[in-house]
């Protein structure tokens, strides 16, 4: 029997993510003729890219920023996009402490930020562009730049003082001054108060990608079984649990072309030197 590997990149969510993903992979092995789905948790978005590239992983959850990256490295497929609140987007948040004296962010000069991972859409490409187009440098701007691998880290970094600010994924209210439905800082802590300073443009949201080694015959059969699974009341509550979403719409050709596009202009200008 062939095996397949599906890899998840870390986050923030909350309960045993091994355990969720194990359910969802043993579901999708039911669904599929021959196969079985075997569930990692790579420790970093850079041993998740490694993974791809040895050919070691053969689908991933992934940031969309992440899938464009690794692209320059190796093909991709990207076969589905997340739906979220009926949404396909969602953005990053520079957010502080509710206690902070932080109003805006043109205060956090010399400051600590606390970022995810330079391949993160939210957590580092999307609002450090969103900076420097201000006229922000964020190298030079903030007094000292964390990489802590994680929305979750991100976000408890910022919470116990190592941070006076951190970026991390959510969901811009659609009223002003309206209630904050989604956050990185609520999946680790929803009765945690903080502020957010800025959002950025929207972002896609996260995608399942396929390996470019395999034939597209391969991923429409792989993608169909999620697809099943959320079209069912059970599966959609072991999508949920694993990826904190429980509807997908298949990626459009043109899905990630505003990233990409954010990747080039950040490389002219000298944004993604840590990668």
């Amino acid at each position: 029997m062939r095996e397949i590997i599906l890899a998840v990149v870390p986050s923030a969510m909350r309960g045993d993510r091994k355990a969720a993903l194990d359910a969802v992979c043993a579901a999708l092995s039911k669904l599929l003729v021959d196969v079985t789905v075997r569930g990692v948790l790579p420790t970093s978005y850079a041993a998740l890219a490694t993974g791809l590239e040895r050919d070691q992983i053969q689908y991933a959850w992934m940031s969309p920023a992440l899938v464009v990256l690794t692209e320059e490295q190796i093909k991709l497929q990207p076969l589905l996009v997340a739906v979220r609140n009926e949404q396909q987007s969602y953005n990053s948040a520079l957010f502080v402490e509710a206690s902070s004296s932080f109003d805006t962010v043109v205060e956090l000069e010399g400051q600590t930020i606390a970022w995810v991972d330079p391949s993160s859409a939210a957590g580092y490409l999307c609002p450090r562009i969103a900076l420097a187009a201000r006229g922000i440098d964020p190298s030079t701007f903030f007094g000292r730049e964390l990489f802590l691998g994680s929305h979750e880290q991100v976000v408890r970094a910022v919470f116990d003082g190592r941070a006076q600010v951190g970026a991390t994924y959510g969901e811009r209210p659609t009223i002003e001054d309206g209630p904050i439905l989604r956050g990185g800082f609520l999946d680790v802590d929803p009765d945690h108060p903080v502020r957010v300073l800025e959002w950025s443009p929207p972002i896609p949201h996260d995608v399942i990608a396929g390996h470019g080694l395999i034939s597209m015959a391969e991923h429409r059969v792989f993608s169909n079984a999620i697809l099943t699974l959320a079209s069912r009341a059970d599966g959609r509550q072991l999508l949920y649990d694993a990826f904190h979403t429980e509807q997908f719409t298949i990626a459009s050709s043109t899905a990630l072309r505003p990233l990409r596009d954010l990747v080039r202009q950040a490389r002219e200008h000298g944004l993604l030197n840590q990668l």
